[in-house]
């Protein structure tokens, strides 16, 4: 990547008004997703490869989740060259902070073996394949639940100015490393923490109830729209506009008109908006895939109006020009909204309005096929590459069959790489425009 561009990208990531010069990742990349034990949680990371299959997808790009719980900077630069390296990543994410501040007040220490540890991460990398480093700032702890068992003397709210601190180390090594981007977790889980324990009350668990610190796919979600935004994605899903006064439409953006008539639009699409199906305030939703849950306190949707998401990553717009009645009823899948003719003809963002709507079925399956890799993946690298060198040392005369088993890890893990790209298929779905009262 040419040193002008990476200069575009920090600037972006770091003050968001800016305008991208494009997105990072490009055809055939392999994204590694790598960090503690939240990156082995495997939410946030979901998301990420979700995101990068069906929303913005690009030919043959391939994501890794690399988590290690409880693990540091350090502890990872000691490491990745036997394993996530092994796997030849073009584009990294780094997720790192709540291990190597320790839970304490900020300390000089910490702070440079966290700055050293983040250096050497970046050499390693850039001394194989690996294009772009995006380095996350640390997350947050809930300021409710957060109970420090290393340090009792140290509240929530002192170590997420610790945590706050140590991300500002990263701004500093992003913007002087060539090749790296500087991606914002902490301001924008601050931010969401704050306004949505205001909304729903202090209780409400931002991360989560037993540790504060491992939160749910509402806290991993704002961690993915933090590393998303720094991919430099531009948030277009496509675009469908409709002429009421002639039946007709057009589709853009991976989205193809089957049929069009008055007040009925068939669209067949192969890219996808970003769906929340982890949690919805309607109590009488059953859990299962594909379906919203009822126990809503943790799930994704509830903290949707507290991260632009869909704002700036998840835009599925529909507009309607020439409305022959002041309001429509817009149905789509299940449920129905009214719009004005002024709203519909400033284009609605169907992802967000609609978010029971046809595509979640088959993101779930997609999330389905996502989860099992990412979950062989653990046992791969985290275990296997990782402990390699132990067991040829202890079954000394058994390489050859070591390699073998190697061989064969790798060959499973293609397979389910390729059966996460054949999960993504097309959506043929139905848009009603009606005259509303």
């Amino acid at each position: 990547m040419k040193p002008r561009l990476i200069q575009i990208i920090i600037s972006c990531a770091l003050f968001g008004s800016v305008a991208f010069a494009g997105p990072v990742i490009q055809k055939g990349d392999v994204v590694a997703v790598c960090g503690d034990s939240l990156t082995d949680q495997r939410e946030y990371s979901v998301d990420i490869e979700e995101y990068l299959l069906v929303c913005q997808p690009a030919p043959g790009v391939k994501t890794l989740e690399c988590g290690w719980g409880g693990s540091t900077t350090p502890h990872f630069a000691s490491h990745m060259g036997r394993d996530v390296m092994t796997l030849s990543p073009t584009v990294a994410t780094i997720e790192f902070g709540v291990n190597d501040a320790g839970s304490n007040v900020m300390d000089a220490t910490a702070a440079d073996h966290y700055r050293e540890g983040l250096k050497k991460l970046i050499a390693n990398f850039q001394r194989g394949t690996t294009r772009t480093v995006i380095i996350g700032s640390p997350v947050v702890v809930d300021t409710f639940y957060f109970r420090n068992s290393k340090h009792p003397d140290v509240s929530a709210a002192q170590f997420n100015e610790t945590l706050g601190q140590f991300g500002e180390i990263v701004k500093e090594v992003a913007a002087s490393s060539k090749g790296v981007v500087f991606a914002d977790l902490h301001g924008p889980m601050m931010e969401a923490m704050a306004k949505s324990k205001a909304k729903y009350g202090e209780r409400y668990p931002f991360s989560n109830e037993t540790d504060g610190v491992h939160g749910g796919p509402n806290y991993h979600l704002v961690m993915a729209y933090g590393f998303l935004k720094a991919m430099g994605f531009d948030g277009n899903i496509g675009t469908i506009v409709y002429d009421d006064a002639t039946g007709s439409a057009t589709a853009a953006g991976g989205h193809r008109v089957v049929s069009s008539r008055p007040g009925k639009i068939v669209i067949e699409s192969s890219r996808f908006p970003f769906c929340f199906f982890h949690g919805t305030l309607d109590a009488d939703q059953q859990s299962s895939p594909g379906q919203f849950t009822g126990n809503w306190r943790y799930g994704d949707a509830p903290i949707l109006p507290f991260v632009p998401f869909n704002q700036d990553l998840n835009r599925y717009t529909l507009t309607v020009q020439n409305l022959k009645s002041p309001k429509a009823k817009i149905t789509w899948g299940e449920e129905f909204r009214e719009f004005t003719a002024a709203e519909l003809a400033r284009g609605i963002n169907l992802a967000a309005e609609f978010l029971k709507n046809p595509f979640v079925k088959p993101f779930a399956a997609v999330e389905k096929a996502v989860l099992f890799k990412q979950d062989f993946e653990t046992q791969f690298i985290s275990h296997f590459l990782y402990d390699r060198t132990n067991l040829m040392q202890m079954a000394p005369g058994k390489s050859a069959a070591i390699d073998q088993m190697e061989s064969g890890f790798r060959g499973v893990h293609e397979g389910l790489l390729e059966q996460c790209e054949r999960a993504v298929k097309p959506v043929t779905h139905t848009i009603l425009i009606e005259p509303a009262p």
